[in-house]
Order: C-alpha cells, then structure tokens, then sequence
C-alpha cells in the first residue's frame, strides 16, 4: 500500500498530541502540520521529531503555513500538497477554556452546557470545508469540533466531514476494561459498542450514569453479544470507581488517542471498527466500521437505526441543542440559552449556518468581557 499522506490542521493541545503519537511508532505515515505561525510550527514539529529520535525512530515531519480564515488561500495550498487524510483540530475557543475559571463562576456557566458555545466550534470548520471542496482533491476528513452536532449542519450545504473524532470515543477504554473486569476476562476477549451523544458520554465513564441521557451500551465477548448475562449498571459503576481521570487542557491526550484509531482506520485497506462522531452526517455517537474507501455504522443487532438516532437527538437536548434543522439551521435550548444570557450577557434562540461566525465573534467578546472582569475582582 502507497504511503498516505496526513494533514494536522492545527497543532496545539490536540495536534501536538497526536503529532506525538503518529510518530512514535515504526510505520508512521507522510504528515504534514499546517497552521498560521510558520517559526511555532517548525518548533513544535521539530519537538514531536526529536522526541521520537531519542525513542529509536526516524520520522520526518514537513509544515505549511495555513490560515482557514483565508478560504481561497487554504484551497490553493490543500490543492498543491493533496493531502489524503486531514484532521481538523481547530475552533476559535477549545471547549476546556472555561475550565480555568473560578469555581462560583464555572459552575454557574457549565450549566450551559457546550451546545450555545456551537459557533465556536463550527466557524472554522466550516471554512475549512469550504476549501476542501474548492480545492478539488479527493481526502477525507476528520473532525475534533463538536462533530457530533457540527456534522449534521454541514451536510445542509454538502459539506460535512467523514468522521469525528473524540467524544463517543473517549468513553470507550474504561467502559470496556469495566466489562472485562466485570466479566473476569482478559481484556482481549472483550470489545463494546456505544450509541451516545457527547452529553452521555462525558458522564458515563466518570459518574457511573448519564445524568438522564440516552444511551445505548453493548458488551461483547469473542464477538458475541452477552448485555444480557451482564448487570449494566454494575459495569457502569466499575468504571467510574476504577477509572477516574484528569479531565480538562491535559486529558486531551484521550481525545488524541482516539484521534489516532480514527486516522489509522482511514489509512487501512480493511475495514477498523472504531467509535465516532458524526459519521455519515448524523448527530451523535456511533460505532462505526471505517476504511480507507468506506464508512458504515456497526450498530449492534438489538438496536435499530431509527430508534440510534432518536437517543443521540435525545442526548443533543441534554446538551442545549433542541434541534438541527434540514437547512442546517439550530434552535437552542431555553434553559441552556437563559445561563449564557445571565453570565455573559449573550442571548440566540435560533441560528443560521450563514450568521455563525457572527456569533461566534459576539460570544467571543462577551466572554473576554467576563474574564476581564474577574481578573479586575
């Protein structure tokens, strides 16, 4: 199989982990980084390459001086490099951000949950997709910002990634080491599958249940289904007490590591099963079979499609998006809205795909509003 070649989009927190990553191993693929600052990019690639010299491996990393703002400029670049993967990491504000806030102040505007931040996650994605198409070539893409409602915009105007990355996914390794352990097998043995919005997700490995959200759990032993041999919420329970973690700017590292399944399946003749985001252009969480050529769910037997997607619309509720329309258009949530309204002073009941980076720009200046604001306290 011919080298494929890999373009990070992005490398800060998540690039830099997964740059790390792709390049600690034998069969590391052609990569390119891409983005705005060419001295910080060399360094930061120049970090990630001799990192993995001292471990015993030769990879060789190159740069492009990238700007997503700059659409047709992007496309001009993508259509002379040809990426045959790339993998966006870029929003306008990284969703552990107001994690650095205050305790009063952050758990007042976590009430909010991530749904009325979407214009921060999908101004730049949309903009990079814009120069995908306008670039003409053939790759796919893989996406880190919110793609579990940023997808199903998208594909309004044609323009949704491949898959997701992160979310779903991260729920995964400590769902499935608590079935192991539970079952008392070898980790080998035992592999889940999970349907769940981002909502359900974040809570279910950390407190053992979804704070109301749906969700579809599946447990497998050498590829049988056995659920129903199992106490679920006895699974559930292990993997929160077993299993907790640093979250926040450091537990990206899990999101990268999922990033990695995602970039490897994409680069392999066989189909991977994998956990991700907004494949095929649905809102939510999947497992899904992806290849190099193909992208289908693997949804387990006792769960059909219709009643998949009702969960993770359900689980989109949970997260301040009542509804993504056909026209790509979102309706927030009244209760999720009301917090960002009498913490940031910003209000939005529906949205345009065409007004998001408007949004985005007037949430981003409330929210540097209010940082001003505590620093000066």
């Amino acid at each position: 199989m011919p080298q494929r070649t890999i373009m990070i989009v992005g490398l800060g927190n998540m690039g830099g982990h997964v740059l790390d990553m792709m390049l600690r191993r034998p069969d590391s693929p052609r990569i390119i980084v891409a983005g705005r600052d060419a001295t910080q990019l060399e360094r930061r690639a120049n970090l990630s390459v001799l990192a993995a010299t001292h471990l015993g491996y030769e990879p060789n990393v190159d740069t492009a001086v990238l700007d997503v703002h700059d659409i047709d400029r992007t496309a001009e670049t993508l259509a002379r490099l040809r990426p045959d993967i790339i993998l966006s990491t870029v929003s306008l504000q990284a969703w552990w951000v107001v994690t650095e806030l205050p305790a009063p102040i952050l758990d007042d505007l976590t009430q909010a949950e991530i749904g009325p931040w979407l214009p921060m996650q999908l101004t730049l994605i949309y903009k990079l997709m814009q120069a995908v198409r306008a670039s003409g070539i053939d790759t796919r893409v893989a996406n880190a910002a919110l793609p579990d409602a940023t997808h199903k915009i998208l594909n309004s105007i044609g323009l949704a990634p491949t898959v997701g990355i992160g979310n779903v996914a991260n729920a995964v390794p400590a769902l499935r080491r608590a079935s192991a352990e539970v079952l008392g097998e070898p980790l080998s043995r035992v592999t889940v599958r999970l349907v769940a919005e981002h909502f359900a997700t974040t809570r279910l490995p950390r407190k053992g249940h979804a704070d109301g959200a749906p969700f579809h759990f599946s447990v497998y032993r050498d590829g049988t289904d056995v659920t129903d041999t199992l106490d679920v919420e006895q699974v559930l329970k292990t993997a929160a007490s077993r299993y907790p973690r640093t979250g926040g700017k450091v537990g990206v590292m899990l999101t990268a590591a999922s990033a990695v399944t995602v970039l490897d399946a994409l680069m392999s003749e066989d189909e991977v099963l994998v956990h991700t985001p907004g494949p095929l252009s649905l809102i939510g969480g999947y497992p899904a079979w992806v290849s190099s050529t193909n992208v289908s769910l693997a949804l387990p037997d006792s769960l059909s499609l219709e009643e998949a997607k009702r969960i993770n619309a359900g689980g989109l509720v949970h997260e301040g998006i009542d509804e993504i329309g056909e026209d790509g258009s979102v309706r927030y949530g009244e209760k999720h809205m009301s917090v960002m309204k009498r913490t940031l002073g910003y209000e939005c009941s529906t949205m345009r795909l065409e007004d998001t980076e408007a949004q985005a720009a007037e949430i981003a200046a409330r929210y540097a509003e209010l940082v001003r604001r505590v620093r000066a306290a």
